[in-house]
């Protein structure tokens, strides 16, 4: 797992930068995850807040309430809708593996609310329930 990695959204506009190690590297299959991917859970690579930095860009922002009753920041490229990291209450930021340069540094071993997912979910065997 790499100490220092770049990441940003589909077109570009948006760019980030990760100094540190992850904290956690989960699937998460809870229902805002699924809303906001559009698939069956959401790949998150979680650093802690003072390990990241915008680099490019001007993301655009969103706060939702989860079900526990914390608010997660969404941000997302307002050019091209690619959904870029969420900020927790809880001094992690969650970012969309998908959108690191070097998506093999994503080695998920845990996942979160699998009861939720849906049937149809691909949950990988061997990760442990948070």
């Amino acid at each position: 797992m790499a100490k220092n990695l770049e990441g940003g959204c589909f077109c570009g506009e948006v760019r980030y930068r990760i100094t540190g190690y992850p904290v956690i590297q989960l699937y998460c299959f809870c229902s805002d995850c699924l809303a906001i991917t559009g698939t069956d859970g959401y790949a998150g690579y979680m650093v802690r807040t003072k390990n990241f930095a915008l680099i490019k860009g001007n993301p655009t922002a969103h706060d939702k309430l989860s079900k526990e009753g914390k608010t997660v920041t969404r941000h997302f490229c307002g050019t091209c809708g690619s959904n870029l990291w969420g900020e927790t209450e809880f001094g992690l930021i969650s970012v969309a593996a998908g959108t690191l340069d070097d998506k093999s540094q994503f080695k998920p071993t845990k996942k979160a609310f699998a009861h939720d997912a849906p049937v149809w979910a691909r949950i990988p065997d061997g990760l442990e329930d948070i």
